[in-house]
């Protein structure tokens, strides 16, 4: 027989989400609290199954968590993949709004614009920024 999994009630989700938003700057609003849900559910799952998953979310909220308990549910939290213009809406904004405002800036001061991609697994993510400004902006 195959067990329902535990769902958290919208209440602990909501407390969830602002602890996740506080502590780890990671957002999940209302519509991905399913995610969170399953990032607290491994995380509950590789502590040895100690805990049902309501107990284990109810412990985060109270605990003190050290740094490295808080590095192991974010990676429970984020994506662990990666491609080229991923989330390619974010591209749209950055190469029509966000760029073209700072280069404007730039060019006003004579200082060089410089970019950082802190979310980068094995390069796609900077790739992708670089073949943008490439393609949008080749001065």
């Amino acid at each position: 027989m195959t067990q329902t999994p535990e769902h958290l009630s919208d209440e602990l989700l909501s407390r969830l989400s602002e602890f996740v938003a506080a502590r780890m700057g990671l957002d999940f609003p209302r519509e991905r609290w399913r995610d969170l849900e399953r990032g607290i559910r491994s995380a509950a799952l590789a502590e040895g199954g100690r805990w049902s998953v309501a107990e284990y979310a109810t412990w985060i909220l109270a605990a003190p968590l050290t740094r490295s308990q808080v590095e192991t549910l974010a990676s429970e939290f984020t994506v662990g993949e990666t491609y080229f213009f991923r989330e390619y809406r974010s591209f749209e904004v950055l190469s029509e709004t966000v760029l073209p405002e700072l280069i404007a800036r730039r060019r006003e001061t004579g200082h060089r614009l410089r970019i950082w991609s802190a979310g980068c697994c094995t390069g796609e993510e900077a790739y992708s920024i670089a073949i943008l400004l490439d393609r949008n902006f080749p001065e």
